[in-house]
């Protein structure tokens, strides 16, 4: 279904590449085009339900659940609708959030609501959700519960930063980092949490899965935040400050605006509420990588990394070494 993964991302280099997970990578494509058919009618709403899921994607929330799954000694295959079912919730998640952002573009193509108009992309998102909550309803209960408090935390993290984007410079790193672990840690942790369960897991074995799959979140998360500022290409003259932070919140420059002279918290507030153009952009940049900033979330997004891996060590697991790996990935820029 999907486009070939774009391999500039360490990430997704190494899920497509990983003898391991490649043959789990391709069950998940197949558990998802089974649950949307873009022959289905009415056609061109299954059609935008699949615009994000066909551009690719790293897809490490439905891994998670299915490695969790074989970690303690389960069969992944018993694990693939919840991780299914989860990586439905996510793509939903992201036609909502870009739809509220206004953002014209995700994963190299354009958004769906840019595509398709709003209205069908709000409907595809619902449909994504509907089509999750059908797989889930043969799952065990505490699988439900879950991925359902999940969702609950996804909506309320999604408010956070809906409120913070207007107000970036009363935001504390606290407040930020409560969001991100509501908004991106929350689904992660489900995912490998569910996989522990699925599998069979003991108590102790589901509490490190599901406080790994936490971190994990969050580093992704801040790994992000470093991605928008330090890759942001400088070629296009029509680069406007967008382009460089996006329409999200963001670490490097909320911890930025907190530690900079009265000056310096004056050039960032007029770059997140105007138009920059493209030559106050390039100073945003240069302004940003000569700051503390970037170093900090950076050390931020390795102290989730190590979280991590000291949440499954000594667990023993039969694949330890590929949560290890992903830790790393996650954390990397």
């Amino acid at each position: 279904m999907p486009e070939a993964p774009r391999t500039s991302d360490p990430l997704i280099g190494y899920l497509s590449r990983s003898p391991q997970l490649r043959e789990k990578l391709s069950l998940v494509e197949e558990e998802l085009a089974r649950a949307l058919s873009a022959d289905t009618e009415p056609r061109v709403l299954y059609k935008a339900s699949t615009h994000l899921i066909r551009s690719g994607g790293k897809r490490l929330r439905p891994i998670l659940t299915l490695i969790a799954c074989e970690a303690v000694r389960g069969d992944f295959m018993k694990a693939l609708p919840p991780a299914s079912a989860i990586e439905l919730i996510h793509t939903a998640s992201l036609i909502h959030d870009d739809l509220i952002d206004g953002d014209l573009k995700r994963r190299g193509s354009s958004t769906v609501h840019v595509e398709y108009g709003r209205g069908v992309a709000m409907l595809s998102g619902d449909l994504l959700l509907s089509k999750a909550m059908r797989i889930l309803s043969s799952s065990p209960s505490r699988i439900r519960r879950i991925i359902s408090q999940a969702c609950v935390e996804m909506c309320e993290g999604e408010y956070m930063d809906v409120v913070f984007k207007k107000h970036p410079e009363a935001v504390t790193e606290a407040d930020y980092l409560e969001m991100v672990r509501k908004k991106t840690g929350a689904l992660v942790k489900a995912a490998a949490e569910c996989g522990g369960i699925v599998g069979g897991g003991s108590d102790r074995q589901i509490l490190a899965l599901a406080e790994y799959g936490e971190s994990v979140g969050l580093s992704l998360q801040l790994r992000d935040d470093l991605r928008e500022i330090l890759a942001v290409k400088l070629r296009s003259t029509t680069l406007t400050s967008n382009c460089l932070l996006g329409e999200g919140s963001n670490l490097v420059l909320i911890h930025s605006f907190r530690n900079s002279n009265k000056s310096s918290q004056d050039f960032i507030r007029r770059l997140v509420t105007s138009s920059s153009n493209y030559r106050q952009v390039q100073e945003a940049i240069d302004f940003f990588k000569d700051s503390a900033s970037i170093q900090h979330v950076q050390r931020l997004s390795e102290y989730f990394e190590a979280a991590a891996k000291k949440a499954v060590a000594g667990m023993n697991f039969s694949n330890q070494k590929i949560f290890e790996d992903l830790a790393e990935l996650v954390s990397s820029y």
